[in-house]
């Protein structure tokens, strides 16, 4: 038996069929229904969507992983912290080094003179691999 997680079976065709183009009224056609009836499955499948999407935010939010990154600290370095700890957690941040120093230096300016992180900076990493300063 497929899993498809919280859609039906019948939401994951219109859904699919949607994305290769089709039209609501192309699809009815193909699938024997009246196109109101696609129109009902494609806006419900859609909800269900919205509503896994923003369960999985709040989900990521609830639980991120948080890093200090410590004074006298080259900021160069700082990026290598926080990959660490999200090994730990098996967690593969969307960023490469270059992005996250861009980050820090952004959102924590004021705790950074120079290349030297003068007071702590808090990270949170997220399920997600995005990281919150």
């Amino acid at each position: 038996m497929e899993d498809y997680g919280f859609l039906t079976k019948r939401q994951m065709e219109v859904l699919g069929l949607r994305a290769q183009g089709y039209s609501q009224e192309e699809i009815a056609k193909l699938l024997g229904t009246s196109r109101e009836n696609i129109t009902i499955i494609d806006k419900r499948a859609r909800e269900k969507v919205r509503k896994a999407r923003t369960t999985i935010k709040i989900f990521e939010s609830l639980e991120p992983v948080e890093v200090t990154i410590p004074t006298s600290i080259n900021l160069f370095s700082a990026p290598q912290v926080i990959f660490h700890a999200a090994d730990r957690h098996e967690i593969k941040i969307r960023y490469n080094s270059t992005t996250v120093i861009g980050i820090l230096r952004r959102k924590a300016g004021n705790s950074i003179v120079g290349n030297s992180v003068v007071e702590p900076i808090k990270i949170k990493i997220l399920r997600s691999g995005s990281i919150i300063v």
